[in-house]
């Protein structure tokens, strides 16, 4: 869990340095780096939620997941961030399809 904070700001980078591209490699690159910052989300909403249990630890040394506890709570401050998750997912599975859509259509073109 100390590692999450330089995981999720390393998928960020990736994802947005791959962006300019519509190459396969870094389509899929961008779907991982999304599949990445998602999970560090969830992870991060279900110790915010287990706060008092064991997530203070995980919450309190990263300075974001502390300031959105603070401000929001335990409760919605983990929701939030689970839905953050969520919707990271979702952009990620849109990737996926939008990639499946392009190679479909190019082996169709005589």
């Amino acid at each position: 869990m100390d590692l999450l904070p330089l995981l999720f700001t390393t998928a960020l980078v990736v994802y947005v340095m791959a962006l300019g591209s519509a190459d396969l490699p870094r389509s899929i690159i961008r779907v991982l780096a999304l599949v990445g910052a998602a999970v560090c989300l969830v992870a991060w909403g279900v110790a915010t939620l287990s706060y008092d249990d064991w997530g203070k630890p995980f919450i309190d040394d990263f300075y974001a997941t502390a300031l959105i506890q603070r401000q929001l709570g335990h409760e919605r401050g983990g929701l939030a961030l689970v839905v953050g998750g969520l919707v990271l997912t979702c952009v990620a599975l849109y990737e996926l399809w939008r990639i499946k859509a392009r190679r479909s259509s190019r082996l169709r073109k005589p």
